[in-house]
């Protein structure tokens, strides 16, 4: 009952988004269905973005693993990596896919503990480290156009989410201070916090792992606005790539939301939102503004069709890996 009442309400939350961009925005169906006859070509290339998109992703991935000293075929890799983003379109914000790397991993490397601190790792990188750098350097963009006081806000939260991002990667052994002391709940999250605490220590021997993994985070969320971008070649937005860029970052925080559906709605929102306060849709018309709000849309559409990669191997992959592993031992 507690699972259908949370659907409903994020439909509602969806479609009410969704009617007041469209009422505010004034797009009518006639613009949305002008827009998909524009240059439907250049939705291969968001395709291809969506590619690099999951290609670094699964380097930054492999470069943690091996931090781990967790030796997995990239080959296998890969597919795993495809497999759990299939699931994880069937599951709130993409969770899915993290669950079942760190479960098929661990089946295949039996270290379970490993396996899923490298999970959380990656996790820690890709969104409190990665995307915060994103948004901080972005949000000087909005000085001007959002009130002072809000970007101070939201520029210190980032800010401290930074900084505590980079003592858990680079000086963890700070936590255990801060695990001596008596707070709420201790006795509850004290032995995972520690677990998490030992899995950073290893990588602050190992800067240059952790360092590619940033790095390789930054350029995953660059495929992901050039996904944007793509797709608003596809649609005749005429947005300039610098603009999405600006809005991007701060998109992608809103899509992280468990409020809507897949996002859709949080997304669209965010994004026309933003472009409206940059002042990007003086002097456009309907038909603009539709191709703009279905640039947005369509990285969700764009995203969920890599996934059929992901669906042909779920349904054809071997996982005995014990047996996997014993025949590359006797043919090498």
């Amino acid at each position: 009952m507690k699972k259908h009442l949370i659907t409903v309400v994020k439909l509602a939350v969806t479609f009410t988004i969704l009617y007041l961009i469209f009422k505010k925005f004034q797009i009518g169906l006639d613009d949305i269905l002008n827009s998909f006859k524009h240059q439907p070509g250049w939705f291969g290339m968001a395709f291809l973005m969506q590619v690099g998109a999951i290609l670094f992703s699964i380097m930054r991935w492999n470069v943690l693993l091996k931090g781990q000293n967790l030796v997995v075929p990239f080959p296998h890799i890969v597919k795993t990596f495809l497999v759990g983003r299939f699931l994880g379109t069937f599951t709130p914000t993409g969770v899915g896919l993290e669950a079942y790397k760190a479960y098929d991993i661990a089946r295949y490397t039996g270290q379970t503990e490993a396996s899923v601190s490298v999970v959380l790792i990656e996790k820690m990188i890709g969104t409190f480290f990665s995307l915060s750098l994103w948004v901080l350097v972005t949000l000087p963009f909005f000085v001007g156009a959002i009130d002072v006081k809000f970007l101070y806000v939201f520029g210190m939260f980032f800010g401290i989410l930074l900084i505590l991002a980079l003592i858990l990667l680079f000086s963890p052994n700070f936590f255990r201070v801060f695990l001596r002391m008596n707070f709420p709940l201790k006795g509850k999250i004290e032995k995972p916090l520690n677990r998490m605490v030992d899995a950073f220590t290893i990588y602050s021997k190992k800067k240059g792992a952790l360092l590619s993994a940033v790095l390789l985070g930054l350029v995953v969320y660059l495929f992901w606005f050039l996904t944007y971008y793509m797709n608003s070649l596809a649609m005749g937005a005429g947005l300039a790539l610098g603009d999405i860029i600006k809005v991007g970052p701060l998109t992608q925080i809103a899509t992280m939301i468990p409020l809507s559906i897949a996002g859709i709605g949080l997304r669209e929102g965010a994004f026309m939102g933003l472009l409206d306060t940059l002042g990007v849709f003086a002097g456009t018309t309907s038909a603009a503004r539709s191709a703009m709000m279905l640039s947005a849309t369509m990285v969700y559409f764009v995203s969920v069709s890599v996934n059929v990669f992901g669906a042909i191997i779920f349904l054809t992959r071997r996982t005995d890996y014990k047996k996997q592993i014993e025949e590359m031992k006797q043919s090498s």
